[in-house]
C-alpha cells in the first residue's frame, strides 16, 4: 500500500477523536444511568480529562494536516453548507463544551443537575461532529468511499477503542457494577465481530467498483494482508482483555490506555487502507 505522509495525520485524528467519542458515550452513559455516589460520580467527571485530552491530540493531528491554524479557521466559514465546515464547528464545539463541563466537575463550581444539562448539550455537538466526518467522506465523486459502510466503520472504531478508554476510567474511579465492569468489553467485542463482517463486505464490492482509467481493487493489492494485520492486533488485545475479565481483574487506569492504545493501531491499520481506496469516478 503506497499513501502520503500528507493523509496520516487524518489516520490519527479519525481514529482518536472517534475513540475519544466512543469513551464519551460510555461515561455519559454511566453518569446519566444513576445510581453513582457522589464521590464515585465526581471521580469519573474528573478523570474525564483523557477524554478531552484525546480529543486534543487529534485535533492537532488535524491542524497539522491542514498546514497552519488560519486554515483551520476559515475551514470554519462555510458552517451549515459545507460537511468539512460542520465537522470543524461541530468537532470544536464538542471539544469546548466537554472541557468546560469538565473544568467546572473538577472545580465544583456546578450543580449537578447544571453538569448534566451540559453532559446532554455535550452528547448532542458529539453526534453533529459524527455527522460532519461521516458527511464529509460521503462524496459521490468517491464511490469507494460513498457506502453505508464509512460510517457504520467509524462507529465501530469509536466503540472498539473508546470502549477500553471508558473501562479504564470506570476502574480508575471505583466504578465496578456490573454492566459497567463488562459492557464495553462485550459491546468492543461485538463491534471487532461486525468490522469483520464490513471487512468482508466491502472487499466483495470492490471488485465492481471502477472508473474509466482504473479499478477499486487494484488500489490495494495488499488489501488482504492489512486487515489480517489488524484483526490479529484487535483480537489479541481482546484475548488479553477478556482473560483478565474471566479472572475478576478489572483494568487499571494504565492497562486499559494501553489496551486502547492497541485497538486504536489496530484501527490505523483499517483506516490507512480506507484512505489508500480513493477514487474518483467521471474523469475523461
Amino acid at each position: 500500500m503506497i499513501m502520503g505522509w500528507h493523509e496520516w495525520p487524518l489516520v490519527l485524528f479519525t481514529v482518536i477523536a472517534q475513540t475519544a467519542m466512543g469513551a464519551f458515550w460510555w461515561c455519559f452513559a454511566a453518569l446519566m444511568a444513576g445510581g453513582l455516589d457522589p464521590e464515585r460520580r465526581h471521580a469519573l467527571e474528573k478523570r474525564m480529562i483523557v477524554v478531552w485530552a484525546l480529543v486534543a491530540v487529534g485535533f492537532g493531528c488535524a491542524a497539522f494536516h491542514l498546514g497552519s491554524p488560519a486554515r483551520f479557521i476559515n475551514a470554519s466559514f462555510r458552517f451549515g453548507a459545507a460537511a468539512f465546515s460542520n465537522e470543524v464547528v461541530f468537532g470544536s464545539l464538542f471539544a469546548c463544551a466537554g472541557i468546560v463541563t469538565w473544568y467546572l466537575a473538577w472545580k465544583n463550581l456546578a450543580t449537578v443537575q447544571l453538569r448534566n444539562r451540559l453532559h446532554w448539550l455535550t452528547l448532542l455537538l458529539c453526534a453533529g461532529f459524527l455527522y460532519g466526518m461521516c458527511s464529509f467522506y460521503l462524496m459521490p465523486t468517491v464511490p469507494t468511499w460513498n457506502t453505508p459502510l464509512t460510517p457504520l466503520a467509524y462507529v465501530l472504531t469509536a466503540l472498539i477503542g473508546g470502549g477500553a478508554v471508558a473501562a479504564a476510567l470506570f476502574a480508575a474511579a471505583g466504578i465496578e457494577r456490573g454492566f459497567l465492569r463488562h459492557g464495553p468489553l462485550k459491546l468492543a467485542a461485538l463491534a471487532v465481530g461486525l468490522a469483520v463482517l464490513l471487512t468482508i463486505t466491502q472487499a466483495n464490492g470492490l471488485a465492481s467498483i471502477a472508473s474509466s482509467i482504473k479499478q477499486a481493487s487494484a488500489l490495494t493489492p495488499d488489501y488482504a494482508a492489512l486487515m489480517a494485520l489488524r484483526f490479529v492486533i484487535l483480537f489479541s488485545v481482546l484475548g488479553l482483555w477478556v482473560r483478565a475479565s474471566l479472572r475478576g481483574q478489572a483494568l487499571s487506569l494504565q492497562t486499559g490506555l494501553a489496551y486502547g492504545g492497541l485497538l486504536m493501531l489496530g484501527e490505523m491499520v483499517g483506516r490507512g487502507v480506507f484512505y489508500n481506496l480513493h477514487m474518483t469516478v467521471g474523469l475523461r
